[in-house]
């Protein structure tokens, strides 16, 4: 893909990948400004449900006009590849900046009210995030902070469910296939059980991510993936003042 087009798009180098496909760093030719390119994975993109879900999805998630939620330029295809654009955020993760013991209290609130802010305004529009964790969240060069990575996002109005037959599951930053959707450590227990899911799913992950922000570790997790999943059902977190 790396120094290919894409219609007017240049792709200037991989970012990384998430739930729903590969993310590059690209140029619009006609602005000439760089952006970020999603690009759906070519096994997801032949199956037209996948496909138009993923243009349906995509399409909700760019009406959100929120200063902490990643903004979405368009969703286009060329050449047979169905892609994004995206506002392009550079600097660190949410995840590189916790220290072991903790955020600061005031850097804790600062990063926490603009976070549960952007879920909030994400639920107003009957959209649920669905991976919410520290590696899905950045801070631009001014140090907003960013909600990115709506590739699994869901519209809470829509019929389909989530289910274990869904495609992709991230683990450690990785995909699977023919698993749950989300990552294991963050995911509430219902999303782990494979059920169908809510707002209230996104809510209990930004529950784990203030825990962590709050304490530098995870409440709930395990030395594998399932014993994590397993920890996720079954166990009752320790007191962040532990």
């Amino acid at each position: 893909m790396l120094g290919k087009t894409l219609g007017h798009y240049e792709i200037l180098g991989k970012l990384g990948s998430g739930g729903m496909g590969d993310v590059y760093r690209g140029r619009d030719t006609k602005l000439d400004r760089e952006l970020a390119i999603k690009v759906l994975p070519a096994h997801m993109a032949e199956h037209e449900d996948r496909r138009h879900r993923f243009i349906r999805e995509a399409k909700a998630v760019a009406k959100l006009k929120h200063p902490n939620i990643v903004t979405i330029y368009s969703v286009e295809e060329s050449d047979g590849v169905h892609f994004l654009t995206m506002e392009l955020v550079e600097g660190e993760t949410l995840a590189a900046l916790i220290p072991r013991d903790g955020l600061e209290i005031g850097r804790f609130f600062e990063f926490a009210t603009a976070l549960a802010d952007a879920v909030s305004a994400a639920h107003d529009e009957g959209i649920t995030h669905r991976d919410l964790k520290p590696a899905n969240i950045m801070f631009d060069r001014g140090g907003r902070l960013k909600v990115l990575d709506f590739g699994l996002a869901k519209i809470l109005t829509d019929t389909d469910d989530v289910s274990a037959n869904d495609p992709t599951i991230a683990q450690s930053g990785h995909t699977l296939a023919g698993q749950i959707l989300g990552t294991a450590a963050y995911m509430s227990p219902e999303q782990a059980e494979g059920k169908p899911i809510d707002h209230r799913s996104d809510i209990f992950s930004l529950g784990v991510v203030l825990y962590e922000m709050a304490s530098g570790r995870r409440p709930l997790q395990g030395d594998t993936h399932i014993s994590t999943i397993t920890a996720v059902l079954r166990d009752t977190p320790a007191l962040v003042t532990d």
